[in-house]
């Protein structure tokens, strides 16, 4: 059975456990959903979601054994991808029609809580393994519909001036460098994802919907990663433009994180 765009429903799912696999969503060792599990949450049947686990285990990102289930591989590594850093550019991404967009658009705040750091994020940020930072999670939306799902790590001395009020209204950059870290270089990986479907009841899009997927970590001057962030965009009410500047300025690119148009 194959989605509107013509994907097939096997290759979504294995699309979307590949992604949550390589960037360490799902971390090495840990149980992926059963075959009954991916049937009843894609509403598949169980001969699709065996065949985007078999499709996982042919690229070697799991293991399957009778009675253990599936689970990550230890050596699961992401692809080597195409450095675009070279000679020291920074990318400069920008918001088109953004005065309208950002002045227009509504944040809704899911959560701000105090948590113990996943391991990936406690890697990003530098952190002991076991310590807690805080987690933020945010929808935005433009004309009543949304098109931005944003995941993001605050380390603990740094956010806990932080206030729900605050997150709904400004920027995370704005209330990041008013507690004394004047942000300098940041790390940013750009990929496709598909949405599961949590993400997809977030965004209000079908469970396998194509999505754009930035995950970055923000360095302040001192080489002090301040926050570890993870957003996911519809691509039907987002694209990206972007130039390449030496040494640009890494609010530049926090204040105008990517491109949204109100389609």
């Amino acid at each position: 059975m194959a989605s509107r765009d013509g994907v097939p429903r096997y290759q979504q799912i294995f699309l979307l456990l590949r992604e949550k696999i390589l960037t360490r969503q799902v971390p090495p060792g840990a149980r992926i959903a059963s075959e009954a599990e991916l049937s009843r949450d894609f509403g598949v049947s169980r001969i699709t979601a065996q065949r985007a686990l078999n499709e996982l285990a042919a690229a070697g990102l799991v293991t399957r054994e009778k009675g253990r289930g599936t689970r990550v591989r230890q050596n699961s590594v992401r692809p080597p991808a195409i450095d675009a850093t070279t000679e020291r550019s920074a990318m400069t991404a920008q918001i088109i029609g953004q005065s309208r967009i950002i002045g227009q658009s509504d944040v809704r705040l899911l959560a701000f809580l105090r948590q113990l750091a996943p391991s990936h994020v406690a890697e990003k940020l530098q952190l002991e393994p076991g310590s807690d930072a805080y987690f933020i999670e945010r929808i935005r939306s433009s004309d009543g519909t949304p098109f931005c799902h944003v995941l993001a790590y605050v380390p603990v001395e740094i956010a806990r001036t932080f206030s729900p009020a605050a997150l709904e209204s400004r920027m995370l950059v704005d209330l990041i460098q008013e507690t004394g870290h004047q942000l300098a270089t940041a790390e940013q990986i750009v990929t496709a994802i598909v949405a599961d479907t949590v993400l997809a009841s977030h965004l209000d899009v079908l469970a396998g919907t194509p999505m754009l997927y930035v995950a970055r970590t923000v360095y302040d001057t001192d080489g002090i990663p301040v926050e570890y962030f993870e957003g996911s965009f519809r691509t039907d009410k987002f694209r990206m433009s972007m130039s390449l500047e030496t040494d640009a300025p890494i609010d530049e690119i926090d204040r105008t994180p990517a491109a949204a148009s109100g389609k």
